[in-house]
């Protein structure tokens, strides 16, 4: 960023009386504001310098697509119909107010993170998953695996999920391309293209000095190319995000809570030098959690030219 340019800022949430998390080009940054702000918003802002600080000189409000497109379906701005929307619209999908809550009475039966749970159930839908059915209320918690009100996918498998590198390498080599062979409801997420993008989730969890880690490997795949375009790796309280095509691949580290925060500082130099020797990068940056939604980082501070609410 460099004085002068304008720039999107999303507001995220306040941290305290006058102090704010924004988003701005991907990237989420503690500001201060004398100014009332509105939690959602996206405002335009130029950017100045004063004292070595960046200062934000408001311009005026960006159109915010998804809220424009929940107020034309008459449906509440903010809160839970709000995150699935934008959740719908990451993924690709048009914003409906039938899917909409669906998708609600899905997350509250669930009780998988919202954030997460609104993205995950997006997934499903773009896969062709009933978000009302019942085989959808079990697999969307796993898919959660390892993070707030995700579920051992043990319960509704019938062999050992993957503990160690060699089975998760064995376990993404036995997936067929062909949906009829699926054995059961994680099986057959994974063997389902995306209309918009096809996702395959691998749950682990293995012991590491004495302490057990479980989480979830998101891999998605251009459905056309059959080739992976990013690599997400998910577990209590941190995930990472890898962008596997294109120039920029530069891991990104997203932590919940400042203990989580301060330890991943710690261990920053030592990760940026093991990915420096593949020839990667890694975000100087550890973002806050609420960025991401357990897939792809969250973009604060775009706002999208236009939502589809019919499909």
């Amino acid at each position: 960023m460099h004085p002068g340019d304008v720039v999107s800022v999303r507001v995220i949430k306040q941290l305290d009386p006058g102090k704010w998390a924004v988003g701005i080009a991907g990237r989420v940054y503690p500001a201060t504001s004398d100014l009332p702000l509105q939690i959602g918003s996206v405002l335009r802002a130029r950017i100045g310098m004063d004292l070595g600080k960046l200062i934000l000189t408001i311009a005026d409000t960006a159109p915010d697509a998804v809220r424009a497109a929940l107020q034309g379906l008459g449906l509440q701005v903010g809160g839970a119909e709000e995150l699935i929307a934008r959740a719908l619209s990451q993924s690709g999908l048009p914003i409906q107010a039938s899917t909409i809550q669906k998708v609600k009475a899905l997350l509250t039966r669930s009780g998988v993170e919202p954030r997460e749970g609104a993205r995950a159930a997006a997934t499903l839908i773009d896969k062709g998953f009933d978000p009302a059915a019942g085989v959808t209320g079990l697999l969307l918690p796993v898919l959660g695996f390892g993070r707030k009100g995700g579920q051992d996918p043990r319960r509704h498998k019938g062999r050992q999920m993957p503990e160690t590198a060699q089975d998760v390498k064995r376990f993404v080599s036995s997936l067929s391309e062909k949906p009829e062979a699926a054995r059961n409801a994680l099986q057959a997420y994974n063997h389902v293209k995306g209309a918009s993008q096809s996702w395959v989730v691998i749950p682990f969890a293995f012991d590491y000095q004495g302490d057990r880690v479980a989480g979830t490997i998101k891999i998605l795949f251009d459905p056309f190319a059959k080739r992976p375009l990013a690599l997400t790796l998910c577990t209590e309280d941190m995930s990472f995000h890898l962008p596997l095509a294109g120039k920029e691949k530069q891991l990104s580290i997203f932590c919940d809570g400042e203990a989580v925060r301060s330890a991943a500082a710690r261990a920053l130099g030592a990760l940026r030098s093991k990915f420096n020797n593949m020839g990667l990068e890694v975000d100087d940056t550890i973002n806050v959690g609420d960025a991401f939604d357990g897939f792809t980082p969250i973009r604060e501070g775009e706002a999208l030219p236009s939502i589809d609410t019919v499909g």
